[in-house]
């Protein structure tokens, strides 16, 4: 209710850059704006000319720090309270928390962050990592990150110097990814932004870190967002609808229930408990019980 920026952590998504060569001020940060058709007589040269002047140079997605505990945009399925190594967060995000160190995705890089001093994140290292890079995801001394084109594991176990450990390659599509111990699971979906048309759930051993295997494919409408609870995935399915699946044979993965009328985007589920992002809301699930799905709330938010 009374949010303050503490400090903004320059380039960290520069393709998502406002004008050219400012400063952000620090006090200002633009959510949204009004179109209108309006004619200007402005001065073309020089720092990013009128648009520049207008504003500012700010950033629509710099990584923004908040006074007190850290809280993360991505991440693995554990709580974040009581200083839990991991953030908490869906399938889709770009930046994560594992222990003292954010790590964020650019279009190309991944970009390792300090935290250990919560009001003064610093950026540390720039590691390059291909063209299409879109999510990331991490579990235990691993980051999962998804691109147009396939998978790329990053081992952390020196935080600082995230190095490849290994990678897999699938046809051109959007490509969210999440894993446990021994699987990564991939949704590809089909979409305008990564010009590809398969729409299916690859199931990727991951035993050999060096050498990912993949198992199976299933065949899927528009999959976004997945989460794994135990041996429960859950897939939002775009307009077909969250699926729950038995994932305790990976490669015999059993859709159990489908929440439908729901146009879903993203899921966080942990503990029989899933938090669901979709076209008109967020919504709150208890699947507790096997093959029931009970929906507990939802909050009106509009997009």
């Amino acid at each position: 209710r009374n949010a303050i920026v503490q400090k903004f952590t320059d380039n960290v998504f520069p393709e998502r850059r406002w004008g050219n060569g400012f400063s952000p001020d620090g006090t200002k940060i633009i959510t949204d704006w009004v179109k209108r058709d309006t004619v200007v007589e402005a001065s073309c040269g020089g720092n990013g000319g009128f648009l520049g002047s207008l504003f500012g140079g700010l950033k629509r997605s710099d990584v923004f720090m908040a006074q007190g505990n850290t809280a993360s945009a991505g991440g693995s399925g554990t709580t974040a309270s009581g200083g839990s190594p991991f953030g908490v967060g869906g399938s889709m995000a770009r930046f994560t928390i594992v222990n003292n160190y954010l790590y964020a995705v650019s279009n190309s890089s991944l970009n390792v962050i300090s935290i250990a001093s919560a009001a003064n994140p610093v950026l540390s290292n720039t590691v390059n990592i291909g063209w299409g890079i879109e999510t990331i995801y991490p579990f235990s001394n691993r980051l999962f990150i998804g691109s147009s084109s396939g998978m790329f594991i990053y081992d952390i176990s020196n935080p600082a110097q995230p190095a490849q450990a290994g990678s897999f390659t699938h046809a051109r599509s959007c490509d969210p990814v999440i894993a446990d111990n021994n699987f990564a699971y991939v949704t590809l979906r089909s979409g305008n932004a990564c010009q590809g048309f398969t729409n299916q759930l690859d199931v990727v051993d991951i035993s050999n870190l060096s050498h990912p295997l993949l198992i199976k494919s299933y065949p899927m409408t528009n999959p976004h967002g997945l989460s794994k609870d135990g041996n429960t995935l859950i897939i939002c399915d775009g307009a077909d609808g969250l699926k729950f699946y038995n994932a305790s044979n990976s490669s015999n993965v059993v859709l159990q229930k489908t929440v439908s009328g729901l146009n879903a985007y993203d899921v966080i589920a942990f503990n029989g408990w899933a938090l669901v992002v979709a076209k008109g809301g967020l919504y709150q699930y208890n699947f507790t019980q096997a093959g029931e799905v009970t929906q507990l709330s939802k909050l009106t938010v509009k997009n």
